[in-house]
C-alpha cells in the first residue's frame, strides 16, 4: 500500500469536493467510486495537510478504532468502541482510522471530532475518516478549536449511510480508500463529477404527466475533466438509460474530443459537442437508470486504460410513479423518497419548512392528496428527544408570483396563497422513517401554475430528511426552483444546497371530473387519534366502499359500510399503532379521504 501527503500547509476553507479533491473507494469494486465529504483545513485551525495542493493525498487500508467500550449505541446501533473517545486498544499504524461522530445521546461517545482524530493519530493512524450522524451538519468545521492544530494527518467527514456501507464491506476483508488531490498523479486519467452533469428533472415523476415523449423528456450532457498529466486527443462520452426491466432504451455517444492537461470540456446543448435528449413514446411505471461514461482512445483508435477509473462513470435513477412527485430519488427499501440525511438551519428561532415545487402543463390531471416526509429529533434541546406527539404542519400553496425563471427580477416568494393545510401528529417513535400526512381532501391542480408543497415545524430540535441527488447543473441550465426552504419566515431558493434536495414527496391521484365533488362529502373522523374504533361522518347516504392503507400505500383493509344518519363506525382495533389513510367511495361515485391516527 502507498501513502503520502505533502508537508506544506497553506490556508484554505472547508472544501466540499472541489477541483480534483476526492474521497474515493479504491477496492474492492463494491465500494469503488467517489463519496461526498468535507475535510479539515488549516484555515479552520486544523494542522492537517492542504488537499488543495496537487499530489497531496493518502491511500491505504481502513481500520475501525476500538477504545474498549462495551455494547452498542441505542441510537445508531454502532458499537460504542467505534466512537473512539477513550484510549484505543488497537494499533492503527499505517491505517486510515474510521471513527464515528457523537451519536447524539450517549455520554461515552461525546468528544470533539478533533479529539477523536488526535487519539487515532497517537495510535499510529495516517489519516482519519469520521462517520457523521444523520442529524448533524455536513461541515467538519473547526472540529474542536484548541485540539485541531495538533492533528497533523488528513481528516475527512462522510455521511452516516456511506460510512455504514464502508463498515459493512470491512467485515468482508480489506477496504482501501484514496483521500486527497489526484491532479497529475496519473498519466491517463479522466473524471466525471455529479455537480457537472444534466440529470432527470425529478426523482419521482407521475405517470399521469408522462404519457408520451412530448410530456416527459430531458436534455443530457456532462463536463469531462482531465486531471491526468497527459493531454487526451480522442475522448468519448457515452450516455445510456435502462428501463425498469433492465433493458437499454437509450444509447448515445459523442467522441473525438480533445482535452488538455488540467482542463475540461462540456458536452451539453449549445456546446460544440452534444447528445440527443432523452424521450420515450411510452413510460412503463418503475425505476430507470441514467449512466454517463467517459473513455479515451489513442490516434490508432485503441482504448487507453484509465489509471484511476473510479470516477469515469456516474449514474442517476428516476422513477415513473403511479402516485408520487419528488426531487429525491427512490429508497429501494420502501419505494418512497430517499430520506437519509437530516438537516435544519443553524440559526432558527420560530419556523422551519422544507418545500418542493410542482408545476406542469398538464397539472390539471392531478389532485394532491398529501405529503411524505421524514424527521428526527436532535440533541440541542435537553429533555426533548422523543417524536411521539410531535406536531408537524403540512401546506400546499399556490405560488402566484409571476416570473419566467430564477434570473427574472420579479422572482420571489411574495404571493403564496394557501390552498390546503393539515397537521400530522407522530403516533410513535418513527424517527428516520418516511411518514405520510394527508390533507382533508384532494386538491386539483391547474395547468402551468406553480405550487409549493411544504412541511413545517416550530420545534428548533426537529430535523427534516434530505437526499443527495446533485441538481447543480440542472438548476444552472433550466433556471427553475426545485426545493426551497423557509427559516423564520424567509425563503431560500436553493434550500441547504443544490446537492441536498429535501426528501419531501407529494402524493397525487388522478383528478376527479369536478372540484365540487371534492367539497360535497365534508368527511370527518372522530375521535382522532383513536384506539379501537373511529366514526366516519360525511354528507352521503346508503353504502360506502372503504379502503384503509398505511403510510407506504399498502392496503390494509377493504370493506363496505352502511351509513346511518350519515355516519359509520369503523373497527380499527386490529390495526397496529400508526397513521392510516381512509379512502371513501360513495354509491354515486364521489370520493374523499381522511387520515386517522391509531394509538
Amino acid at each position: 500500500m502507498k501513502h503520502f501527503y505533502s508537508l506544506f500547509i497553506l490556508l484554505s476553507s472547508i472544501q466540499f469536493v472541489k477541483g480534483q479533491v476526492v474521497c474515493s473507494g479504491v477496492s474492492p469494486a463494491s465500494i469503488a467510486g467517489n463519496y461526498s465529504f468535507s475535510w479539515g483545513t488549516p484555515a479552520n485551525t486544523w494542522g492537517s495537510p492542504d488537499f488543495n495542493i496537487p499530489g497531496t493525498y493518502v491511500q491505504d487500508t481502513l481500520m475501525l478504532v476500538d477504545d474498549g467500550s462495551i455494547g452498542n449505541s441505542t441510537i445508531s446501533g454502532v458499537p460504542l468502541a467505534n466512537y473512539g473517545c477513550g484510549t484505543l486498544i488497537n494499533n492503527l499504524s499505517g491505517k486510515i482510522a474510521v471513527v464515528y461522530r457523537y451519536d447524539g445521546g450517549t455520554a461515552s461517545t461525546i468528544c470533539y471530532m478533533s479529539e477523536k482524530a488526535l487519539i487515532a493519530q497517537n495510535a499510529g493512524a495516517i489519516a482519519v475518516l469520521i462517520v457523521n450522524r444523520p442529524s448533524a451538519g455536513a461541515d467538519i468545521g473547526t472540529g474542536g478549536l484548541t485540539v485541531a492544530p495538533n492533528v497533523t494527518i488528513p481528516v475527512v467527514l462522510v455521511n452516516f449511510n456511506d460510512g455504514e456501507i464502508l463498515r459493512a464491506e470491512m467485515q468482508n476483508g480489506p477496504v482501501t480508500m484514496f483521500l486527497g488531490n489526484k491532479t497529475g498523479l496519473f498519466a491517463n486519467d479522466l473524471a466525471l463529477r455529479t455537480e457537472a452533469a444534466l440529470i432527470p428533472k425529478k426523482g419521482f415523476f407521475p405517470a399521469l404527466l408522462a404519457q408520451n415523449e412530448t410530456e416527459f423528456n430531458f436534455d443530457l450532457g456532462a463536463r469531462i475533466y482531465n486531471p491526468g498529466n497527459l493531454p487526451q486527443g480522442n475522448v468519448s462520452l457515452r450516455a445510456t438509460v435502462t428501463n425498469p426491466a433492465g433493458n437499454l432504451v437509450y444509447d448515445n455517444s459523442v467522441s473525438a474530443m480533445y482535452i488538455d492537461i488540467n482542463d475540461s470540456i462540456d458536452v451539453a446543448p449549445g456546446e460544440n459537442f452534444t447528445l440527443a435528449d432523452f424521450s420515450l413514446s411510452t413510460y412503463p411505471v418503475g425505476t430507470y437508470t441514467l449512466t454517463y461514461t467517459a473513455s479515451m482512445m489513442d490516434l490508432n483508435m485503441t482504448n487507453i486504460v484509465d489509471e484511476y477509473a473510479s470516477d469515469n462513470s456516474i449514474s442517476y435513477i428516476f422513477t415513473i410513479s403511479d402516485s408520487i412527485y419528488s426531487a429525491a430519488k427512490v429508497d429501494t427499501a420502501n419505494g418512497l423518497p430517499n430520506a437519509k440525511i437530516f438537516y435544519r438551519p443553524s440559526t432558527n428561532n420560530q419556523t422551519y419548512s422544507i418545500c418542493s415545487v410542482i408545476s406542469d402543463p398538464n397539472a390539471s390531471r392531478l389532485a394532491v392528496e398529501g405529503l411524505y416526509f421524514a424527521a428526527v429529533k436532535g440533541t440541542a434541546v435537553p429533555g426533548d428527544s422523543l417524536l411521539t406527539g410531535e406536531e408537524i404542519s403540512v401546506y400546499l400553496y399556490k405560488w402566484e408570483d409571476v416570473f419566467v425563471d430564477l434570473n427574472d427580477p420579479s422572482f420571489g416568494f411574495g404571493t403564496l396563497t394557501e390552498v390546503a393545510q393539515a397537521y400530522y401528529y407522530y403516533p410513535s417513535e418513527l424517527g428516520y422513517e418516511t411518514v405520510y400526512a394527508a390533507f382533508n381532501e384532494p386538491i386539483v391542480l391547474t395547468d402551468n401554475d406553480r405550487y409549493l408543497a411544504c412541511v413545517q415545524t416550530v420545534n428548533t430540535n426537529v430535523y427534516f430528511g434530505h437526499d443527495n441527488t446533485n441538481y447543480t447543473w440542472n438548476t444552472d441550465y433550466y433556471l427553475q426552483p426545485i426545493c426551497p426552504n423557509e427559516n423564520d419566515g424567509t425563503y431560500y431558493t436553493n434550500g441547504f444546497g443544490l446537492d441536498i434536495p429535501n426528501a419531501l414527496g407529494i402524493k397525487v391521484m388522478e383528478a376527479v371530473s369536478s372540484t365540487d365533488e371534492l367539497d360535497n362529502l365534508k368527511v370527518l373522523a372522530y375521535p382522532n387519534p383513536a384506539i379501537n374504533s373511529v366514526t366516519i361522518s360525511l354528507k352521503a347516504t346508503g353504502k360506502i366502499a372503504l379502503t384503509v392503507s398505511d403510510i407506504s400505500g399498502k392496503i390494509i383493509l377493504n370493506s363496505n359500510e352502511i351509513l346511518l344518519n350519515e355516519k359509520a363506525e369503523i373497527d380499527i382495533s386490529t390495526l397496529e399503532s400508526g397513521v392510516y389513510l381512509l379512502k371513501i367511495i360513495t354509491n354515486d361515485g364521489q370520493t374523499s379521504q381522511i387520515n386517522v391516527v391509531k394509538n
